[in-house]
């Protein structure tokens, strides 16, 4: 009897030093705070250009409006987002909230939430990369994600987070990169994409203002402020696109960077920060330039 508790409690006392000693593997404090404020920082991103791909099908409904209501034969009755269709946008914020759902990811796996709700978080990312087009994300590497997440648990709870955390940043990363060039593909003025179409709608509603603005008498003060608005319409927001679409852009560079970075802690003990730190204040400064235009 006094031999078998006596392994009884060897055994317990080494589970214990095991333990101690594994979750020194964990995440250091200050990885922990670098990821927190990637998360934070990349759904305020992902956020903001969700919201700025639905205004901008918003603007384009908004002037085809304005050219249907000039006499433009070109513009039809029930197509005025006939270039930046509902289906168009859904796929971009589809392509943003996996960016988001990453994000969140992370977050609850750097905290302390319950298995149940990780392996949610987990699922709900992986399902929703699958269906972002152009984007390759094996079954291998969602069944390895799902996998190190459902792992989270038990008497080595630290070192499994991070383990986690470690398999999410590197398996996901090719995939995570491929979203964030589709994003700016679709921002970038010299691509003949989202940009290019929203920007052809705001020609043609110019040039349709000029056309019709010439024969208007000078007395017609209501088709002459019709036909000016339309002008202005146009110039600011072509103007507006140009700003944000930098904005956006430099974001989506600035996130990119950071999760290249975001790496490091499969290899070392510390995190780069730099990158995070960087992208932190590039998100408030977007925040400040985005609420100024919106009023």
């Amino acid at each position: 009897m006094g031999q078998v508790r006596w392994k009884i409690g060897w055994q317990l006392i080494m589970g214990l030093l095991l333990a101690v000693t594994v979750s020194g593997c964990g995440l250091t404090v200050k990885q922990k705070a670098a990821l927190n404020s990637f998360s934070a920082a990349t759904q305020e991103f992902s956020t903001g250009a969700q919201t700025e791909f639905q205004k901008n099908r918003q603007d384009v409904i908004e002037m085809n409006r304005a050219r249907f209501e000039l006499g433009d034969a070109r513009v039809k009755l029930m197509e005025f987002d006939r270039l930046l269709t509902r289906d168009r946008v859904q796929a971009r914020v589809t392509a943003l909230q996996t960016l988001e759902d990453y994000a969140g990811l992370l977050h609850k796996l750097v905290g302390a939430v319950p298995d149940g709700e990780l392996l949610e978080a987990s699922n709900k990312f992986v399902s929703n990369l699958r269906n972002v087009k152009g984007v390759s994300f094996s079954d291998e590497q969602a069944e390895g994600i799902g996998k190190a997440v459902a792992a989270v648990g038990g008497l080595y709870v630290e070192y499994k987070r991070a383990h986690a955390v470690r398999e999410v940043v590197e398996t996901a990363n090719q995939p995570i990169l491929s979203v964030i060039d589709l994003v700016k593909r679709d921002l970038d003025p010299k691509e003949l994409g989202w940009n290019a179409g929203y920007k052809l709608t705001a020609s043609e509603l110019e040039g349709h203002a000029l056309k019709v603005g010439g024969p208007v008498p000078s007395h017609d003060l209501a088709s002459k402020s019709l036909v000016y608005k339309a002008q202005a319409m146009a110039a600011e927001n072509t103007a507006r696109l140009d700003l944000v679409s930098s904005e956006l852009i430099g974001l989506a560079s600035a996130v990119a960077e950071a999760q290249q970075n975001l790496l490091q802690v499969l290899h070392t003990s510390d995190l780069n920060v730099d990158s995070v730190r960087q992208l932190a204040n590039k998100v408030r400064e977007f925040k400040s330039i985005y609420g100024l235009l919106h009023h």
